[in-house]
């Protein structure tokens, strides 16, 4: 399963490469794409992870959790 992550305050590789980081390191989650230009990251999970979880991560990497859709 796919979810979509809007996050504010990413603006270059480097912010990707950390909120990917992040974000693959919370269990159930099996890969994550984040793109600045964009504004999300794309979450594939192995099964279902709860929105607090995400929001927290996305947090502890320095940027603003908007909403998952």
């Amino acid at each position: 399963m796919k979810k979509t992550i809007i996050i504010e305050g990413m603006s270059c590789g480097h912010c990707e490469m950390h909120t990917k980081e992040e974000l693959e390191k919370i269990d159930g989650v099996i890969s994550a794409e984040a793109d600045s230009d964009q504004g999300q990251a794309v979450v594939e999970m192995e099964k279902e992870v709860a929105e607090d979880k995400l929001k927290t991560d996305v947090e502890e990497a320095g940027y603003d959790y908007i909403k998952t859709v």
